[in-house]
């Protein structure tokens, strides 16, 4: 436990040297940077989670359209079954 501690510490005062570092050297342009295509990655991260979303729907839509078919089917094999069943007349016993 208190290896972490010590760790997660020390990763701090890195990360703040670095920060400083960077303050120094370029001033507030590399921060900047990372802001600016932190938010194109934001945009195009849900630009495609648009489009997998619209492709699910699609995808939803079909299979609902394959269940009614489906279904519409077994009626009619049933009905179809029991016309056949009422022409022949009742089954024989062997």
């Amino acid at each position: 436990m208190f290896q972490l501690i010590k760790r997660l510490i020390g990763i701090i005062i890195i990360a703040a040297l670095v920060f400083l570092a960077l303050s120094l050297w370029k001033g507030g342009k590399p921060f900047r940077w990372l802001g600016t295509k932190s938010e194109q990655a934001g945009e195009v991260i849900k630009k495609q989670s648009e489009e997998v979303g619209e492709e699910a729907d699609k995808i939803k839509k079909k299979t609902e359209d394959i269940k009614g078919t489906t279904k519409k089917v077994r009626e009619g094999v049933k009905k179809t079954g029991e016309k056949i069943r009422d022409i022949a007349g009742p089954e024989k016993e062997k």
